[in-house]
């Protein structure tokens, strides 16, 4: 077994307390964990408000003040608490989205979805990963400042409804809000990959989606070889091979921010009608994963001009690719990797854990986006569990890592909120927005 670093520094007095506070709860987090997974709240359909009460209901018992929901709609609510509030210092907010991807085939799930057995240290269920796990150690984290003192400034909690259909009734509906502002946001989203704790997220990567649509020759199929003809589908197909082999958008590349886009074809997939009919239209969907520096114009251009020499290249070909509504441009965020927010996850993290843990990409798109573009310094992810095992059955995170996020997290609040150090300034300048814009 590999030997952990020791933690750099001996623990303050404050941070002591806090931790000691966190202990004694430690039954009471992974209970309160595990009621979250057995809450549904699949979207779609979307309908948070089972969660959005259990946790009400915790963060009431525990301690925090002005506990409320906030919603566009009954059936979606946001909750949002705060640990401590002071009218001096800083704003730190600890945000995590209680909705999940629905469930899918019931008969791959062992056990149930909603069924949260721990098993070999493991808690299960749909929303464990994805981020149940990570809600429940925000809301003990406050707990334990408030149980200990709170240091200077305010910890709001924000926890989100409709992350995995759009946000549209959760972070995108916040943002920009004064009731929610905040100098700096932690996204708790799993930053897990093969190990646990990867990586700080200094970035995440937006998306970007098109339909790419082909054109052919709709008519009786007995006649494909009588009379001249353009099988819609061939020609899609063959666009798909060429972009799967050929196509690479543009990105500026940054030595502060690591990571590329990612090209997903295929991602939907329909063409032709029926037997007997020679199909006359195909198309395919594709999602585009963009890096900090990309726009949805230079990405446009990149795929206009690429199927542009396809055309060239044959004349038969009638393809266009549009921009998908509501999903042609979520972009990516990022905070710079010297801000004190940064450096208060990067040292807590290393106190917990034992070792340090480098910065990163996200490579999906996390609520993150709107916190940046509404004025906040965010950290779009770190948190408990990995991606691997999210959106699929069995979905699974060690209790281990839960425990740890609850420690984590409350460090990170008082060296944050503690700090006096000097706020880098951010690569995006102007006036915070009230909403995010179609595009930065």
């Amino acid at each position: 077994m590999r030997r952990r670093t020791p933690p750099s520094r001996p623990a303050p007095a404050r941070e002591r307390s806090v931790l000691r506070a966190l202990a004694a709860r430690e039954h009471e987090l992974i209970e309160f964990a595990r009621e979250l997974v057995a809450a549904p709240s699949p979207n779609p359909p979307g309908d948070e408000r089972m969660v959005a009460d259990r946790t009400r209901a915790e963060m009431d018992r525990l301690g925090y003040a002005a506990v409320r929901t906030v919603a566009l709609d009954p059936a979606r609510p946001n909750v949002v608490g705060e640990a401590f509030s002071r009218a001096a210092g800083r704003t730190l907010m600890f945000n995590g989205h209680i909705d999940t991807k629905p469930t899918g085939d019931l008969s791959e799930w062992s056990p149930g979805p909603y069924d949260p057995v721990i098993r070999d240290g493991r808690l299960s269920g749909l929303g464990s990963a994805d981020m149940k796990g990570a809600v429940a150690a925000m809301v003990h984290a406050g707990a334990a400042l408030i149980e200990t003192g709170a240091p200077p400034g305010t910890l709001r909690v924000v926890l989100t409804a409709d992350e995995e259909a759009g946000s549209r009734y959760g972070a995108r509906f916040l943002a920009g809000r004064p009731e929610v502002a905040a100098d700096a946001v932690l996204v708790g989203e799993a930053t897990g990959m093969q190990t646990s704790w990867a990586y700080v997220a200094v970035a995440s990567r937006g998306i970007s989606c098109f339909l790419v649509s082909v054109r052919g020759t709709q008519m009786h199929s007995s006649l494909s070889d009588q009379v001249p003809s353009i099988n819609a589908s061939v020609k899609l197909a063959q666009v798909l091979s060429r972009m799967a082999s050929e196509f690479a958008p543009t990105f500026p590349v940054s030595g502060l921010v690591p990571g590329r886009p990612t090209v997903n074809l295929g991602v939907t997939m329909s063409g032709g009608m029926f037997y007997g009919i020679y199909p006359g239209h195909a198309e395919f969907g594709m999602d585009v994963r963009t890096v900090p520096g990309m726009t949805l114009a230079g990405l446009s251009a990149d795929v206009t001009a690429f199927l542009d020499q396809l055309r060239r290249e044959d004349p038969e070909l009638d393809v266009t690719a549009d921009p998908v509504p509501d999903l042609e441009w979520l972009p990516p965020s990022s905070i710079n990797p010297a801000h004190p927010l940064v450096a208060a996850v990067q040292g807590a993290a290393r106190d917990v854990l034992g070792r340090r843990v480098p910065a990163g990409t996200m490579p999906a798109f996390t609520d993150g986006t709107y916190w940046h573009l509404a004025g906040s310094a965010c950290i779009p992810a770190f948190g408990p569990g990995t991606l691997l095992v999210a959106h699929r059955p069995n979905e699974s995170v060690a209790v281990s890592e839960i425990v740890e996020a609850s420690r984590i997290y409350a460090l990170t609040a008082l060296r944050y909120l503690g700090s006096d150090e000097v706020i880098p300034k951010s690569p995006r300048s102007g006036r915070p927005r009230a909403r995010p814009p179609a595009e930065p």
